[in-house]
């Protein structure tokens, strides 16, 4: 029986120093090791080397961490795992060096805290959305969505997603395993536990069940064996949703997930996240007392995880309101193990900065999803103002966060990345929430396919901000269009005098 090392590599790894597994499975182990020309802290993944007694496993454990690596490659996302390097260990052993992410997994997180409040659900489940939307538009389906894949931190406030262990995954339906089915059946939707293609609706309805097990804290489908599980999974019969959900607008968009005919359930993630903000917005809002008072518009309003809701100080609508989603995300830089009480405190002291800072341009704070802030700039004597300040105030913010990130980089050793989307909406009235609430679909999911460092724009707000600003076409949103915003730009700098 082959010894399960707890501390060093059970075979040679050049350029890395172990500092203990991390976890095992069936095929692979995870060591958290130290880079020596970089001192960073890096997760190495090696085929366990059980595997190396049987050829065909062997080469079935190289072939899927092979594939873990050639799409890891392509895909560089705030909710996506990190590939660092890869290399061949002693004995011909392929390894992959990922990001070490510090944290646990969803598992371990709901083992130990039992099922999460339903706006921290509907948070945390957005932010795997965002990634499965990243994922498809590059025509790769995860394969393998469950709680032990997915790394969770927590900074207090909010709580940080990855998605991990992409050795299912396939790229524009390849490649196809051995004959059987792959994957874990508690999470399989039916074609995949039938061994046929597996499509982004595949991965929508893992989504759902894990969506639903973050608000019970135990699995959806579960069952005295294996043998049980599939036929519960296979069987017509719809998963049952909690009592909670009754009568929720959340009801129809998971019923609509967790279909089991491909042919009637959802297969559009981008589509299911816009609906996901636009349920959390309804839910923040059904709480609202009618007679709550306004924050004074000087004062930095209080950031909270789920507020998407309209000023009350909103001026009637003679003209268009642009909205600004900006995307703050702060990582560790040089020292990856860095105290979670220190990346909260930090967190928090960079989304205030960040909020003060656009508040000082014009912008009025609508709330917060995650490490998203959406602003209102509604006090221009034009649309075409109102746009202009919410693009002055995203450019200007960009180049402050570079700045910053420096000095936070030798400081404190964490760094900020930035990105952002301008839409812009005219509501019909000072209360039209439909309208606006609609903006900021449109605002967050810009943000969503923009890159670390670009502020994009959809073409309606283009066409306000061409005379004052120098846009280009937005490359690689293709699949991220929405309702007839079928061209996305970026902006580059204003035009000078």
């Amino acid at each position: 029986m082959t010894r399960v090392p707890t501390h060093g590599f059970p075979v040679g790894v050049p350029g890395y120093q172990s500092l203990g597994l991390l976890g095992q499975g069936a095929s692979g182990q995870v060591f958290k090791a130290r880079q020596r020309s970089t001192g960073q802290f890096v997760a190495i993944k090696i085929p366990h080397p059980a595997s190396a007694d049987d050829p065909a496993a062997n080469r079935r454990v190289q072939q899927r961490l092979h594939q873990e690596t050639r799409v890891l490659a392509m895909l560089q996302h705030a909710h996506v795992v990190r590939l660092i390097d890869k290399g061949m260990a002693a004995g011909g052993l392929l390894f992959a060096v990922l990001e070490f992410i510090p944290g646990e997994t969803l598992r371990d997180f709901l083992q130990r805290n039992g099922g999460l409040p339903l706006p921290d659900t509907m948070a945390l489940m957005a932010q795997l959305l965002d990634a499965l939307t990243f994922l498809h538009q590059h025509q790769v389906v995860h394969r393998d969505l469950k709680p032990e894949n997915i790394m969770v931190a927590s900074t207090g406030t909010a709580l940080h997603l990855k998605l991990l262990d992409f050795g299912l995954a396939s790229h524009q339906g390849e490649p196809r395993f051995e004959a059987g089915a792959e994957g874990t059946p508690a999470y399989c939707a039916p074609e995949q536990l039938r061994g046929e293609a597996c499509t982004p609706a595949t991965d929508i309805y893992a989504w759902a069940l894990v969506f639903l097990e973050c608000l019970s804290g135990r699995p959806c489908v579960q069952g005295a064996d294996v043998g049980e599980v599939l036929q519960r999974q296979l069987s017509e019969t719809a998963i049952a949703l909690p009592e909670e959900l009754t009568g929720h607008p959340l009801a129809p968009l998971l019923r609509q997930a967790l279909q089991k005919d491909l042919q009637q359930r959802a297969t559009d993630a981008a589509g299911l996240y816009l609906d996901l903000v636009q349920c959390l917005a309804q839910l923040h809002g059904a709480r609202q007392a009618p007679s709550a008072p306004a924050a004074p518009a000087a004062t930095a309003r209080q950031l909270t995880l789920d507020s998407l809701d309209i000023p009350e100080d909103a001026s009637s609508a003679e003209h268009a309101l642009g909205i600004l989603c900006v995307g703050l995300r702060l990582y560790p830089a040089r020292n990856s193990s860095l105290a979670l009480a220190y990346l909260q405190e930090m967190r928090e002291q960079q989304m205030r900065w960040c909020a003060n800072a656009v508040q000082g341009g014009q912008g009025q704070s609508a709330g917060v999803l995650g490490d998203c802030m959406l602003f209102h700039f509604e006090q221009g004597q034009s649309s075409a103002q109102n746009l202009q300040q919410a693009a002055t105030a995203a450019m200007d913010l960009c180049t402050r966060v570079q700045r910053r990130s420096r000095l936070l980089e030798v400081q404190h050793g964490v760094r900020l990345e930035i990105s952002g989307g301008i839409h812009s909406v005219v509501p019909a009235s000072r209360h039209d929430a439909t309208s606006r609430n609609h903006g900021a679909n449109v605002a967050l999911h810009l943000n969503s396919v923009a890159a670390p460092g670009a502020i994009v724009a959809s073409q309606h707000a283009r066409r306000e901000l061409a005379a004052n600003m120098q846009l280009e076409e937005y490359l690689g949103t293709a699949a991220a269009r929405h309702e007839g915003e079928d061209r996305v730009f970026r902006l580059m700098a204003e035009h000078r005098a």
